[in-house]
């Protein structure tokens, strides 16, 4: 049986997320649009993310392919979040969702994406060119750390954000965006990246009701944490692991490299893990971007190596004066897979335990892996 894709307009809106939330085996009082309500809206604008097969009318198969300006120190990408990938039971393993998956990539290449990012079982999706990679640094941290570490407490209190607190909102996101790496929120959309995935956005404000910065929390989660600068982040953690008596799991992103260093020296314990399954479709200009940001957060050694993937080989290199990628036609110092490249080049492992690297590579050990991190609320 042929079936048509198609790509879903606002109307579709109540039908695709009931078709979603069965699929997903979702319990009720629990749906996408409270799940994500950045992305799942009634509206033809973001409705037509959604890519979705009939039969006999009704929706049974659907994948979102979300659009993201991911702002790499001064590059803009655009990326790709895949997600609510989900065919009703009684239609799987027709191969509904392979058909809606080759869509999506197929029009994320022709529409020059630059990468896209997704969850999920890795080999699943290995199948349409993804790999898990990436890192991103999960610390662990309480009150009996706090306790031996002899860290003084700030007086901080906390006040949850909401749609109508207008203010601490554009103060929140001008944080946001200060960050080496960020996807770009809009004004009306900023809170509703917070509130994803069912946290309480929290903002932290000293004795003198001055504004230090906010969190995400839920459970005992911290899944980001954005303020003025390092020690004024570790001091809001310190602040929120007292005030809710608990130890907290407190994800850090790659490029937030002060925040690491100080939660190195308290927490703990620290997982460093994958941060999700990702497909790169123009290397050259992501690595040239996360090189530059490499160079900026971190103390990297100049070189350079000649990088092939698959049959394109890119010159990365650290200069006094400039940092990035190019292609070249040199010879390649170091060949790889596509799957290779993502682990090697992204981690979280290291590049030796990727592949075995020649002499003519070794600078690869010292700049690896690159900051490539995606935030919890960033996610679809």
């Amino acid at each position: 049986m042929s079936d048509t894709i198609e790509r879903l307009t606002g109307a579709d809106y109540e039908e695709a997320m009931d078709t979603m939330g069965h699929a997903f085996g979702f319990e009720e009082g629990r749906d996408f649009p409270s799940l994500l309500p950045q992305i799942y809206r009634p509206t033809d604008e973001w409705m037509q993310a959604i890519y979705a097969i009939r039969r006999d009318g009704k929706i049974v198969s659907a994948v979102g392919c979300h659009p993201r300006d991911w702002q790499v120190g001064d590059t803009t990408l655009k990326l790709g979040g895949i997600g609510g990938v989900c065919t009703l039971h009684d239609y799987r393993g027709q191969g509904l969702m392979k058909r809606l998956m080759d869509r999506a990539v197929d029009d994320m290449v022709a529409e020059e994406y630059h990468l896209s990012w997704l969850g999920g079982q890795r080999q699943r999706y290995q199948y349409y060119g993804y790999e898990r990679c990436g890192n991103v640094l999960t610390y662990t941290l309480g009150p009996a750390n706090i306790r031996h570490a002899d860290r003084n407490a700030r007086a901080i209190r906390f006040e949850l954000m909401t749609e109508d607190t207008t203010d601490w909102i554009a103060a929140a996101k001008a944080m946001h965006e200060r960050r080496p790496i960020h996807v770009l929120r809009g004004d009306d959309d900023f809170i509703l990246y917070l509130l994803s995935g069912y946290n309480e956005p929290l903002v932290a404000f000293d004795s003198n009701g001055d504004m230090l910065g906010y969190v995400t929390y839920k459970d005992g989660g911290i899944k980001e944490v954005t303020a003025t600068d390092a020690e004024t982040a570790l001091d809001v953690l310190v602040a929120c692991s007292l005030d809710q008596n608990s130890r907290l799991g407190v994800m850090v992103q790659p490029d937030d490299v002060g925040l690491s260093r100080l939660l190195g020296g308290m927490a703990e314990a620290v997982n460093v893990s994958g941060s999700g399954n990702w497909q790169i479709y123009d290397w050259e200009t992501t690595l040239d971007a996360l090189m530059k940001v490499k160079r900026e957060t971190h103390q990297i050694e100049e070189g350079e190596v000649n990088v092939e993937v698959d049959s394109d080989t890119f010159k990365l290199f650290v200069t006094t004066d400039r940092t990035g990628c190019v292609k070249t036609d040199d010879a390649p110092d170091l060949a790889l897979t596509a799957f290779e490249a993502h682990r090697l080049l992204f981690g979280p492992t290291r590049p030796v335990d990727v592949v075995e690297i020649p002499d003519r590579a070794r600078m690869l050990n010292t700049w690896m892996p690159l900051p490539l991190g995606f935030m919890r609320a960033d996610s679809v």
